[in-house]
């Protein structure tokens, strides 16, 4: 299972990047076009929609690599045990904040597409992208349950 977990994350890893190198073109090509007078509509709208995508599908990859900011300096001198608690209930409590977050997210999505809230300028849906987006959070929060589950095997987070 945490294969498949850290596989998927690595696919929205892809996605992120791909996301971000879209943003660069766009951005690139905008100001290209824009020396001669015609200019990328909706440049802003596609360069906020896709940097939540990269955002959003980047987490749970971050988190499998450690990239995230940990506080070692009072974790490393307690012993194995308290680690283990300690890491327990830290990743306990960020993944139930993680499923929060999914819920909500899921939530204003389904009222975004109920609602039919769309782009100014070029009219996009913003629903898909904030499901993405939950997306993106439920594989985060379950690369966290897998640390709990590592930790309950013995082996502690660093």
């Amino acid at each position: 299972m945490k294969n498949i977990i850290y596989k998927f994350s690595n696919f929205l890893d892809y996605i992120a990047g791909y996301a971000l190198v879209l943003v660069m073109l766009l951005v690139v090509a905008n100001v290209v076009l824009r020396a001669f007078g015609v200019p990328i509509m909706g440049t802003v709208e596609f360069v906020g929609l896709l940097t939540a995508i990269a955002v959003g599908m980047s987490l749970a990859h971050c988190a499998t690599s450690g990239g995230h900011i940990a506080v070692s300096l009072f974790f490393s001198k307690m012993s194995k045990g308290l680690q283990q608690i300690t890491s327990i209930l830290v990743n306990t409590v960020v993944f139930i904040f993680l499923w929060v977050i999914v819920w909500r997210l899921w939530i204003y999505a389904v009222t975004l597409r109920d609602t039919g809230q769309i782009s100014l300028t070029m009219g996009i849906s913003f629903y898909p992208f904030v499901m993405a987006i939950a997306v993106g959070f439920a594989i985060y929060s379950l690369v966290v349950l897998v640390k709990i589950a590592d930790n309950f095997k013995g082996g502690v987070e660093e």
